[in-house]
C-alpha cells in the first residue's frame, strides 16, 4: 500500500539521470513540498492513503510537468477572425439610366465596402497584437526564470515561518519548562540554548544558517585525542544545551551523548533535530583533521527507563554524499556557505541520517 512516506521515493525517482546542482535540488525539493500538500489534501478530503498517493503522483508525472506548467501561464492572444472578415460582403451595386447611344457614359469606378474595411483593419490588430506578444514572451523570459529562484527561496522561508506560527502558542506555555537532564536549558520547543521564544530567530534551523565560520575556524586543526578541545568544539555547535558527554574512543572516533527530557520538544520539527546534529557531524570532521568516525548517542525516557538511539557518522560517508573533502580548507568563507546550504537541503541530512542509523 503507497503513502505519504513513498512521495519522497517517487520524487527521487522523477529526477533520476539528472545532475544535482543547486537548482536542480531546490526544484527536487520544491516538488517534493508540493505533492506532500497535495496528498495531505486528498487524504483529508477522506481519500485513502493509496488513492491520494494515486492522484497526487498523476499530477506530477515528469520533471518536464512542472516547467510546462509555469510556460502555459503565459495567455496567448486569440487569433479567432471576427466574423465579419470570414466572407466580406458584396458591395451593393445600382443601375445608372441608359446612357445616350451616340456616346457611351465611362464605366464607374469600384469602392470598397464598410465590411470590407472593417475586416482588413481587425486582420491588421491581431497580427499586431500577436507580435507584440511574442516580443513581449521573448523579453520576460530572463524575468521568468529569476522570479521562479525568488519564489523557491520564499517557499522555504514560509514553511520556516509557518512552523513558528503554529507553535507560538504552545512556546508561550513551555517556557517555564526546563529540561532536568542538563539544568539548564528550557525545553521551550525553540531547539536553542537561548531560551529566546520562536519569533526572535534563534530555533535550530536557524542557528545552524547564522553560526559564523569565523568561530569554526578557531577549532581547524583540532586532533580527535584533544578531548577537552573536541568538547569544546561540541559545546559552541546547536544542541549543545543537551551535550552530557564527549570521549575519545579510540583512535581517530570519538562518542558524543545527548540528554534529553523529550526529544519532540527540541524543536518543533523533528527533522531540524537531525538537521542540527548532522549538520555538527560534518563540522567536526572538518575541524578534527584525524576523525574516521563520528557516533552520537541520545538518550531520553521512555516508559520508565533510559533509551538510547546510536548514529555512526563515517568521514568516508560523508565526503562521498557531499561529493567533497571535509578538511580545515572548508571553514572558509567562500568555502562554507555553500557547504552549509547543501548539509541543509533535506535531501542530503535526511540521506545522511539514515546511513547513520544503527538502530
Amino acid at each position: 500500500m503507497s503513502g505519504r512516506s513513498d512521495l519522497r521515493m517517487y520524487v527521487e525517482h522523477l529526477f533520476e539521470g539528472r545532475t544535482l546542482d543547486a537548482e536542480t535540488i531546490e526544484l527536487k525539493e520544491e516538488i517534493y513540498g508540493n505533492l506532500t500538500a497535495r496528498f495531505d489534501d486528498y487524504v483529508a478530503q477522506g481519500m485513502s492513503e493509496e488513492e491520494a498517493y494515486r492522484r497526487t503522483c498523476e499530477a506530477v508525472s515528469s520533471v518536464e510537468d512542472v516547467l510546462d506548467e509555469k510556460d502555459e501561464a503565459v495567455v496567448e492572444p486569440t487569433t479567432a477572425m471576427p466574423a465579419a472578415a470570414a466572407e466580406p460582403e458584396p458591395a451593393p451595386t445600382f443601375e445608372a439610366p441608359p446612357a445616350p447611344a451616340a456616346e457611351p457614359a465611362p464605366a464607374a469606378s469600384r469602392r470598397w465596402s464598410t465590411a470590407a474595411i472593417v475586416a482588413v483593419v481587425a486582420v491588421v490588430l491581431v497580427v499586431a497584437g500577436i507580435a507584440g506578444c511574442t516580443v513581449f514572451n521573448l523579453l520576460d523570459t530572463g524575468k521568468a526564470a529569476d522570479d521562479y529562484q525568488s519564489q523557491t527561496s520564499q517557499v522555504v522561508d514560509r514553511i520556516d515561518q509557518g512552523d513558528d506560527a503554529t507553535a507560538e502558542k504552545d512556546d508561550v506555555a513551555s517556557q517555564t519548562t526546563t529540561d532536568d537532564t542538563s539544568g539548564s536549558a528550557p525545553q521551550d520547543g525553540t531547539g536553542n540554548r537561548y531560551g529566546a521564544p520562536a519569533q526572535s530567530g534563534t530555533g535550530l534551523v536557524a542557528e545552524v544558517r547564522d553560526q559564523s565560520v569565523d568561530e569554526l575556524a578557531a577549532y581547524a586543526g583540532t586532533s580527535a585525542s584533544d578531548t577537552g578541545r573536541v568538547e569544546e568544539l561540541f559545546r559552541s555547535l546547536p544542541v549543545s544545551e543537551y551535550l552530557t558527554g564527549v570521549e575519545t574512543t579510540a583512535a581517530g572516533a570519538v562518542a558524543v551523548t545527548y540528554e534529553y527530557q523529550d526529544r519532540d520538544r527540541v524543536a518543533r520539527d523533528d527533522d531540524h533535530v537531525d538537521l542540527a546534529l548532522v549538520y555538527n557531524a560534518v563540522v567536526a570532521m572538518c575541524a578534527v583533521d584525524d576523525l574516521q568516525t563520528l557516533t552520537l548517542y541520545e538518550v531520553e525516557p521512555d516508559d520508565g527507563r533510559l533509551e538510547r538511539d546510536t548514529q555512526v557518522f563515517e568521514r568516508s560517508m560523508l565526503e562521498n554524499l557531499l561529493g567533497t573533502t571535509l578538511d580545515g580548507g572548508k571553514l572558509t568563507a567562500d568555502s562554507w556557505e555553500g557547504l552549509r546550504s547543501q548539509v541543509m537541503t533535506e535531501y542530503i541530512y535526511d540521506e545522511a541520517w539514515d546511513r547513520a542509523d544503527r538502530d
